[in-house]
């Protein structure tokens, strides 16, 4: 179904306004409109809107609802103008179209600290209203689903480091599967907060300017730590680009920065082991399109260069978020590993 094509969606837009002047695509299912005076609005096809349709957890109403208390809260987030529930349309306000992932793979200057004072106000806004966001959590991100996601998580960790080691061609520690357990272990121990479950950094967006980031996809709520939200917004992955490349915000002073905005003591830490985290499991997706794998052959079309993003994995890997003995411990293990001889990767 086409917009232009949906009568509802195109009396919404008529209704009290000038004339639709442009309609382009922004992504599979959302378009930005644009009326005769230059004023925009983002509309977006919740695609599977009809099957949570009379549930706790409606896609559209979820996020309408979600968007608008997180917007009233002064929270970076879009604000809804108004839904179609016959036909499952949102209509948002235009935030830019300019995604954090093109602007962390353009190099430019990126508001970090806003993006992580955002993130961190969002949370907290969840947090005081988790006995009405509870019942509307999706199912696949429940407490008892989170577990299980990361009890994978940490096993294809596991397969990224011997992944990693053997398409690198240098030796494998067997002293790094005992680190990487403890860091599993003190990772699920840790609360998990209430927020979208949609975190990649295609869906934040940077406002023309580069002042502000705006965090959007909040149809689907449910349970996760902030810190791999925060790890996966901020990096970039480049995906269907020819000279993409795997790419973060993140370094010590953000790190610690978060720590001190969240309130954590023990934050840079989170976030630097949820790095560890995310880094093998792409390492270990990256192995596996390298080797022809069934599942991976898509995953190989959208990350170009796969050689070279195994490298920059590899060096990301080195890269020191806290001052936490255990993961210092691992990242030397690893990199002694990776260049047995004091080369460079």
């Amino acid at each position: 179904m086409s917009l232009a094509d949906h009568a509802a969606t195109a009396a919404y837009l008529r209704a009290g306004q000038p004339p639709v002047r442009a309609i382009a695509p922004l992504a599979a299912g959302v378009w930005c409109v644009e009326d005769a005076d230059g004023r925009k609005v983002v509309v977006k096809h919740q695609l599977f809107g009809r099957l949570t349709q009379g549930t706790a957890y409606d896609l559209l109403e979820v996020e309408r609802d979600v968007l608008g208390f997180l917007h009233t809260a002064g929270c970076p987030v879009p604000v809804v103008l108004g839904i179609d529930q016959e036909a499952h349309y949102i209509f948002l306000q235009w935030v830019g179209a300019r995604t954090l992932d093109d602007a962390i793979q353009d190099g430019d200057q990126v508001p970090t600290m806003q993006a992580i004072r955002g993130l961190c106000a969002i949370e907290r806004t969840c947090a005081q209203r988790a006995d009405q966001l509870e019942p509307r959590v999706v199912p696949s991100a429940n407490h008892p689903s989170l577990a299980a996601a990361w009890d994978e998580a940490g096993a294809r960790a596991h397969v990224g480091i011997k992944q990693l080691c053997s398409h690198l061609q240098r030796p494998l520690d067997l002293g790094l599967s005992p680190l990487l357990e403890a860091m599993h272990d003190w990772l699920a121990a840790r609360p998990a907060a209430l927020g979208s479950v949609d975190y990649n950094a295609h869906n934040a967006v940077v406002e023309p300017g580069g002042t502000r980031v705006y965090f959007l996809e909040f149809a689907k709520i449910g349970w996760d730590w902030t810190e791999r939200r925060l790890t996966q917004y901020t990096t970039s992955m480049g995906s269907g680009r020819q000279d993409g490349r795997i790419c973060s915000l993140l370094d010590a002073p953000a790190a610690r920065l978060y720590a001190e905005v969240s309130g954590r003591s023990d934050g840079a830490r989170a976030l630097d082991y949820h790095r560890i985290f995310f880094l093998l499991n792409s390492a270990a997706l990256l192995c596996a399109a390298l080797s022809g794998e069934p599942h991976a052959l898509a995953l190989r079309q959208r990350w170009k260069r796969p050689h070279v993003r195994l490298r920059q994995c590899a060096a990301m890997l080195a890269e020191s978020l806290s001052t936490d003995p255990s993961a210092a411990e691992f990242r030397g293990r690893l990199q002694f590993c990776l260049s047995p001889r004091g080369g460079t990767l």
